[in-house]
């Protein structure tokens, strides 16, 4: 009672909002920039294919890595043309975009578990090697 829980029945957590400990009655929440938020880890994402419905329809879907702003919930080959969802928990923030939008019933093929410590996540970006047009590029 009175303490922070992650539900992501009804919505998820944005990616770029930081409100929630602006508005948090107690205190109990540390405020983080929008940055800081994007590297903090406050959930990990788990997965039971059992009840992803490209395993139990074999049916297109990938709803969950659509939603996920990390990339921490990626789609992989499956069968024939079908991709099924893959899990790096080391990139996961734990917003519950995944959970939220899974269409899953009754049960989701994924959600988000929360951790009893906050932990700071490395997001390897590859960089982009500038490409010179001298010309209109046709």
């Amino acid at each position: 009672m009175m303490q922070p829980m992650l539900d992501f029945k009804h919505q998820f957590c944005n990616y770029d909002c930081t409100i929630c400990a602006d508005v948090c009655p107690t205190g109990a929440l540390t405020h983080l920039d929008q940055e800081t938020k994007h590297y903090t880890q406050i959930g990990r994402v788990q997965l039971y294919l059992e009840n992803c419905i490209v395993y139990t329809d074999e049916t297109s879907c990938g709803a969950c890595s659509e939603h996920c702003p990390t990339q921490a919930v990626h789609m992989v080959p499956y069968k024939c043309h079908l991709t099924i969802p893959e899990i790096n928990h080391n990139i996961c923030v734990g917003c519950g975009g995944c959970e939220f939008i899974c269409p899953a019933q009754p049960w989701k093929a994924i959600f988000v578990e929360g951790i009893s410590t906050h932990k700071t996540i490395e997001i390897k970006h590859e960089e982009v090697e500038a490409v010179e047009v001298d010309d209109f590029g046709f």
